[in-house]
């Protein structure tokens, strides 16, 4: 292996990126990936700073994605072993970031239910000094290469994990089940205001604004077709999904996915999961993706009740590092 050199992502970068994110999910295909497309596109807004990227004469090597109160996201081309120098370098760039913030109290760790995590927030949890500088990493609980590799560099399993599931898609998909005057349709330029609201008023205390959603909308991988809202007979938005789908592997993803309060527990994000199946598979999409926080019970009824089936869990990882 060559030398290899890193530095901060740039849009330039992107395709390379997306590369190396495709060919890791085709090799490792059926078990899941640590990043899709959909994650990259839907991640990117708000990144500066926190995605790092190594090079080596074969290309792309390694990227890892900081994150402060939620587990980093880091992964490796198929040929970079985790005792390489590329990895050292990846953790050693995960914690030098980390040191550059505060302690904080891993908030998400002890978390058990939606209602549990609506009470942090409005406590203020995610942003609350803590005692210990700590990294959070995550990996899948059926990777035991990199649990191994974690846990040699002094990471500990923590109780939180996240759910990955999929579905083929040549199950059958309910056709629509929709009340007279209701729809689900895709997002026109007109209803974006709308759009951003439906999301902001489906997640507690969100800051989701319409200049993050059109940064989202400007990403290459991004198919207008697959940004559905479900529509009342007044015209209001009462449930919304963004499918995603990846051409190199066949696998369409949602990320996100939300329903208001006031309109749960009606079908409605059945809906717009269906008519999003529907698409992707005309698109020649295979098979269908989507993830969930371990302690969201409600989010994982409802992708369950659409035909997901577990295949794995992401489990986080942390590590006390000394200032």
């Amino acid at each position: 292996m060559s030398a290899s050199e890193s530095r901060l992502f740039s849009r330039g970068d992107l395709a390379d990126l997306l590369g190396l994110v495709n060919d890791n999910a085709i090799s490792r295909w059926q078990d899941p990936a640590y990043l899709l497309s959909s994650d990259v596109a839907w991640q990117l807004p708000g990144s500066r700073g926190n995605l790092q990227l190594w090079f080596d004469d074969s290309g792309m090597a390694a990227y890892a994605w900081f994150g402060l109160i939620t587990p980093s996201t880091l992964d490796l081309r198929a040929d970079v072993g985790y005792h390489s120098a590329v990895a050292a370098d990846v953790l050693a760039w995960l914690e030098a970031r980390r040191r550059e913030f505060e302690p904080l109290v891993p908030w998400l760790i002890g978390l058990k239910s939606m209602q549990a995590w609506e009470q942090a927030l409005n406590a203020g949890a995610p942003l609350a000094p803590g005692t210990d500088t700590i990294l959070q990493v995550g990996a899948f609980e059926q990777d035991r290469e990199r649990i191994a590799w974690l846990e040699a560099n002094g990471f500990a399993a923590a109780d939180h994990f996240n759910y990955y599931l999929a579905r083929s898609l040549d199950d059958p998909i309910p056709e629509p089940a929709l009340a007279e005057g209701w729809c689900v349709r895709a997002v026109q330029e007109p209803d974006f205001e709308a759009r951003v609201a439906v999301h902001r008023d489906s997640w507690h205390k969100s800051s989701f604004a319409l200049a993050q959603y059109l940064k989202v909308r400007e990403v290459a991988v991004f198919d207008p077709d697959l940004d559905l809202v479900a529509q009342a007979p007044d015209g209001e938005f009462a449930s919304y999904c963004i499918g995603w789908v990846d051409q190199a592997t066949g696998v369409g993803s949602f990320e996100p996915v939300g329903t208001p309060p006031a309109w749960r527990r009606r079908g409605l994000g059945q809906q717009v999961q269906y008519e999003g199946l529907r698409r992707m598979k005309s698109k020649g999409m295979h098979h269908a993706k989507i993830g969930t926080a371990g302690f969201n019970d409600r989010a994982y009824g409802l992708y369950t009740s659409c035909g997901f089936k577990l295949t794995d869990r992401e489990r986080t990882y942390i590590k006390i590092l000394n200032m």
